[in-house]
């Protein structure tokens, strides 16, 4: 029966895979919400304009278009002003609702937008090469294929046919301590490491450890393991309070995390979500790598938010490829 269920976990926790096309990456998670993010074409750094393209499932999601770039900005696509009207929030300028049918069809037919700032001079540059492939793979993962709702290829089947987003899974936080973390001198450090195989003699590292409590009785450790140019590994331990003494083992994780013997890569704990955070860059810059949130049941660590971008290749956002709702007692 254990089995039964570690396997049905596995097979439920699987994050979506990425696609790229040209210049732009996509994919979805499991709730369906997709989004493309575009990507540096070659020898354009300079002129980098991050652009995105999200949806959410169901028959009445609306695309929304993003640009990075300040207020009082207008967009030029192949050299030709767009009349399309831009909305500021949080530092990022928003495609009005009522004019995304008009620029989804430019981005299926124009080469390359341009952002003009409030003088009318160049901001930035954003390459369209493959985002109708990007935006075709949306409409398939989202069954509006040859519907009204299609971004791309549309057809006479009526919104109604599209289906609603599934459920996402749920995830229920254990209730807050009522206890001390407790502390552990060098000698019982130097103890956890040998035990663990957590020496860092030869692959060098910071020789530190984080302690926080995940509910009564039970504590997490975080204990560095070494490091690279950009990344820290750790392994998660939890030590639990018997009658008499702190037992001490590895943390369990789901099954697609691939954690319980491998490394966590920037790890850290949030404490006011109550949530284990870890950012596996692919390179220093940033713009590429696995970003990952867990959130602890009693049990394990559970999967519960994966962005992910496999292209280094300027991205500043993320493809969000799992999602769980987490329950706070």
């Amino acid at each position: 029966m254990i089995m039964i269920l570690l396997a049905l976990q596995a097979a439920l926790t699987q994050p979506g895979e990425l696609k790229t096309v040209q210049d732009w990456t996509v994919g979805c998670d499991n709730g369906r919400a997709c989004r493309a993010v575009s990507l540096i074409a070659a020898g354009d750094w300079d002129a980098n304009l991050p652009m995105t393209v999200r949806r959410n499932a169901g028959p009445e999601a609306e695309p929304v278009i993003v640009f990075e770039g300040e207020e009082g900005s207008s967009i030029v696509a192949d050299g030709l002003p767009l009349p399309v009207r831009l909305i500021a929030v949080d530092g990022k300028l928003l495609v009005h609702p009522a004019d995304n049918s008009a620029t989804i069809a430019t981005l299926r037919t124009a080469r390359q937008l341009e952002l003009l700032d409030a003088g009318g001079q160049r901001s930035g540059r954003v390459s369209l090469a493959g985002i109708s492939a990007a935006l075709l793979y949306m409409d398939e993962q989202q069954s509006r294929l040859d519907t009204a709702t299609a971004l791309v290829r549309r057809g006479t089947r009526p919104a109604g046919s599209v289906p609603s987003a599934p459920a996402l899974p749920a995830v229920r936080l254990t209730p807050p301590f009522q206890d001390e973390t407790p502390s552990f001198d060098q000698a019982r450090i130097r103890a956890i490491r040998s035990e663990h195989g957590c020496s860092i003699d030869e692959v060098g590292g910071p020789d530190e450890y984080d302690a926080v409590q995940l509910e009564t009785g039970k504590t997490l450790i975080l204990l560095a393991c070494g490091s690279g140019a950009y990344n820290v590994t750790s392994i998660a331990l939890v030590a639990e309070q018997g009658d008499d003494r702190l037992s001490i083992r590895r943390a369990g994780f789901d099954a697609v995390s691939d954690k319980a013997d491998a490394a966590l890569i920037n790890a850290e704990w949030d404490g006011e979500r109550r949530l284990l955070r870890e950012f596996s860059r692919a390179r220093g810059l940033g713009d590429c790598g696995t970003r990952s949130e867990y959130a602890w049941d009693g049990a394990r660590f559970r999967l519960v938010r994966r962005e992910e971008m496999d292209e280094c290749r300027g991205a500043r956002t993320f493809v969000t490829t799992w999602r769980a709702r987490v329950v706070r007692p």
